[in-house]
């Protein structure tokens, strides 16, 4: 009985600026938990970064070429499933931009792990990783071999 009468004797304004003191500091606790990821991520640099072309191949296969040094680096045999899907995503953005689908795009690998394909004519960034790591050592592939 002695806390409600207590709480009664602070008037609404003064509870009003307790509830909004109290949801600030939520807010801000929030939001550095996530600026931080966010700023960790930003802060992750480049290891490696390989300037790749795809070309489609008459067997249904796909022809990876290292657009610096012009050499075949990998056939990927086959329909190339995720490959060839990643490379359709591309391939989406660039047509809806009115650009054309020869010219190369990046592949990276970062030093918190991640790898990401960035097309830099759309600035598409596609996490890789999060695809699953059987899908994402289709493309690891590439960031190892210098020729094939």
């Amino acid at each position: 009985m002695s806390n409600t009468l207590m709480y009664s004797k602070f008037s609404p304004s003064i509870k009003a600026f307790v509830i909004c003191i109290a949801l600030s500091l939520f807010g801000y606790f929030i939001s550095t938990l996530f600026l931080d990821e966010k700023n960790q991520i930003q802060k992750a640099q480049p290891v490696q970064v390989k300037v790749l072309k795809f070309e489609d191949r008459e067997d249904g296969g796909v022809t990876v070429i290292d657009a610096t040094t012009n050499q075949i680096i990998d056939v990927v045999q086959g329909e190339a499933g995720f490959v060839r899907g990643i490379l359709r995503t591309v391939a989406r953005e660039r047509r809806i931009r009115g650009l054309g689908k020869e010219d190369p795009v990046n592949l990276m690998a970062f030093n918190d792990g991640r790898i990401v394909l960035l097309d830099p004519l759309t600035n598409t960034q596609i996490e890789l990783e999060s695809f699953g790591s059987q899908n994402v050592e289709s493309f690891k592939v590439f960031l190892k071999n210098n020729n094939s």
